[in-house]
């Protein structure tokens, strides 16, 4: 793992963000919309395990924690960064 190699990906009015943390791969959501980021609690052994995770954080996020409705139902493109 390269230090400040990661990946991103854009979902609704969330960003995903995928990068190595001691040793794994984190996930952090980032809402400009409520100002949170939150960081997901399991580390990772891969990004790609991450970028699985992602999608179902985004729309708990969304659904569950702002009871807002997603506008967006398309699969995420990852971008690294």
């Amino acid at each position: 793992m390269m230090p400040g190699h990661g990946y991103k990906a854009q979902y609704d009015y969330v960003e995903l963000v995928v990068e190595p943390r001691e040793g794994q791969w984190g996930l952090t959501l980032r809402d400009r919309r409520h100002a949170e980021d939150i960081v997901h609690e399991d580390r990772f052994a891969t990004a790609a395990e991450a970028q699985d995770a992602a999608l179902a954080f985004a729309q708990h996020h969304i659904n569950v924690a702002h009871n807002d409705t997603l506008l967006l139902r398309a699969p995420l493109t990852w971008q690294e960064y």
